[in-house]
């Protein structure tokens, strides 16, 4: 008889482990705005980047880094109307599949993820489409670029008025003077300064921007990148060197759009990895998020 109130307490305290086990399994371990970060995501981040070999880094907070950062650009993206769809991940893993160098390694992570896709996505191809969107986004949104694109709109009509750019120049636009060739001038001694070498970047230049133009012509749509908005204006041509100048604006970058856009409220339920990524500064995917616990 002595035996069978512990065989029953021995039961019952068995069960309350399982039990709690299974909540804490249940509760994320990190909510970002209406989105979340699961264990599933995190042991699932860890067994895709197992695949890359010995030298791979898959610690847990690695991975809750990982799938953290996707999270909060997700809703980022879902804030300013541009959610991930099902046909962006469609097309993101028929192109991963048609161009990968390493078909080993990807055949290793659909093994991990099974027949199903939900879990593939979500860990291995939200966050490459997650970083990619923001770029786009905050390379050509009009209403993040604003201010670049005001400057821009004034700076054409400046130049449609007759304006020298010179003149057009400052309130944030910088004017600059450049010579570019087609190709290298083998006759002279090969600049020391890396700065000063030829480089094909030069001929594509050319045929980009001021090829079929004639000297005193204005390039009619603007060169922009992430970072700038150019205008430039033919100069000469001799031989093959052009001589151009430019007005050059600056765009918002993706670092300093995070840091603008409203926060989100993010709370991590994991103590050690709240207290290890709450102190972190200087990365810009983390910015937009305001970390509670």
């Amino acid at each position: 008889m002595g035996g069978i109130p512990f065989k029953i307490i021995f039961v019952g305290v068995f069960c309350l482990l399982s039990r709690t086990e299974a909540l804490n399994a249940a509760v994320p371990v990190a909510l970002v705005g209406g989105g979340e970060v699961s264990e599933q995501d995190i042991s699932d981040w860890q067994a895709a980047q197992g695949c890359y070999g010995e030298d791979a880094i898959t610690s847990r907070k690695a991975g809750f880094m990982r799938m953290f950062e996707a999270s909060i650009l997700n809703e980022v993206l879902n804030r300013q109307g541009r959610p991930i769809t099902g046909e962006d991940y469609n097309k993101e893993v028929s192109r991963i599949d048609s161009e990968t160098r390493a078909p080993e390694i990807l055949a290793c992570i659909k093994k991990h993820f099974g027949d199903g896709t939900a879990r593939y996505e979500r860990v291995f191809i939200r966050p490459i489409l997650a970083q990619r969107f923001i770029r786009e986004l905050v390379k050509s949104d009009p209403t993040v670029q604003e201010k670049a694109y005001a400057l821009r709109d004034g700076a054409l009509i400046d130049i449609g008025e007759k304006k020298s750019f010179k003149d057009i120049a400052g309130r944030g636009i910088t004017y600059s003077t450049a010579a570019y060739s087609v190709e290298e001038d083998t006759s002279v001694p090969a600049a020391v300064e890396p700065w000063k070498r030829w480089s094909p970047f030069e001929a594509s230049f050319i045929e980009e921007n001021l090829k079929g133009l004639k000297p005193g012509e204005v390039k009619p749509k603007p060169t922009e990148d992430e970072l700038t908005v150019k205008i430039v204006r033919l100069i000469s041509v001799t031989g093959k060197k052009y001589y151009f100048e430019s007005l050059t604006i600056p765009k918002l970058s993706t670092e300093d759009y995070l840091k603008s856009v409203k926060k989100l409220p993010c709370k991590v339920n994991d103590k050690e990895l709240h207290d290890w990524v709450a102190p972190i500064k200087g990365n810009p995917i983390l910015a937009p998020a305001e970390i509670a616990f």
